[in-house]
């Protein structure tokens, strides 16, 4: 049975395949400027990883910062122009298996592929 790493949104509980989470990254600080759904770009391993808000892609409401708010680095569809993307999510603190109840599937895949689209370019002297 597969296992997914669960997290929150505004509208309930949803899931990704743990297999497609590269890593798990504390909301720490971002740099960079916040525009609509960009959250700021998220130092790692020094690489530069665009970060969104996956609640306010998703819900038009930001994430809390709180306990179990977590950036999740998912790897970046094809054409992208950096490798990974995060995404920022709250209570991404457990996983379950994939048709666990109350808990959504998140079509992980069809909001990469618009997210890849709008990530700015990267600052300067970064």
């Amino acid at each position: 049975m597969a296992t997914c790493l669960q997290f929150r949104l505004q509208i309930g509980l949803h899931s990704i395949p743990l297999g497609r989470v590269y890593r798990v990254a504390a909301f720490g600080a971002l740099t960079g400027r916040p525009d609509e759904y960009f959250a700021g770009w998220l130092r790692f391993y020094g690489h530069l990883v665009p970060v969104f808000d996956l609640n306010r892609v998703v819900c038009e409401a930001s994430t809390p910062e709180e306990y179990g708010s977590r950036i999740m680095l998912i790897e970046a569809p094809p054409g992208a122009t950096v490798p990974y993307i995060g995404l920022l999510a709250a209570a991404v603190t457990e996983t379950v298996a994939a048709n666990s109840p109350g808990t959504t599937p998140f079509d992980l895949d069809l909001y990469l592929q618009m997210l890849a689209n709008l990530i700015p370019a990267v600052p300067e002297g970064a």
